[in-house]
């Protein structure tokens, strides 16, 4: 019997989608919060909760098996740990891309089928998270 056919894997699915759903939440809020408070003492602790929900839940994507939402996980989580030591102003059009890429990784987590497999198209959260790597690397040149 295959894994996503148990009535465990449901179980697991059914969490993973309650989860997801708290940690979307969770950076959307904290990029409110975070777009506030920039350059300010509480940069550091906001952006150190959005960067460990954007780690749960990559590593909750891993647990369920969708590798294909795990490397834009893991790009977010990257970029809101470089928010975490930035010391220049972060643009208004960087906290936007960041909440479409948000956003649109929770429309794709919402859209996962009963076999665990992602409905939408991914192609637009891949070009966002893209465009967000980019600006980012030219923050601090």
């Amino acid at each position: 019997m295959d894994i996503r056919e148990s009535e465990f894997f449901k179980e697991l699915l059914s969490m993973f989608k309650m989860e997801s759903t708290e940690h979307i939440q969770t950076m959307l809020t904290g990029l409110d919060n975070l777009e506030k408070h920039a350059n300010t003492p509480k940069q550091l602790e906001i952006a150190e909760i959005v960067h460990r929900s954007a780690h749960s839940l990559k590593g909750a994507a891993r647990t369920i098996g969708l590798s294909d939402m795990e490397a834009p996980c893991q790009s977010l989580e990257l970029n809101f740990s470089q928010l975490k030591r930035e010391k220049t102003a972060i643009p208004p059009e960087l906290f936007a891309l960041f909440r479409q890429a948000v956003n649109k990784l929770g429309v794709l987590l919402a859209s996962i089928n009963e076999n665990g497999k992602v409905v939408e198209d991914k192609s637009e959260l891949v070009r966002l998270v893209e465009e967000i790597n980019s600006k980012m690397a030219t923050l601090n040149k």
